[in-house]
């Protein structure tokens, strides 16, 4: 399943992700590899979360 809308960093219209870290969807420019959003991309995860990276 697809899923479209608005990027909750950048704001641009199109297909999202979901943060493996913070749940946040995401598009593609603001997603890693890792399956991160850029906000997260130094590892880091919000107290009492689990990291995946």
């Amino acid at each position: 399943m697809e899923v479209t809308g608005v990027c909750s960093i950048c704001g641009r219209p199109g297909k999202l992700h979901t943060c493996m870290l913070c749940g946040s969807l995401v598009c593609s420019r603001c997603i890693t590899e890792k399956g991160v959003c850029i906000r997260h991309s130094d590892g880091k995860s919000f107290p009492g979360q689990k990291s995946f990276v």
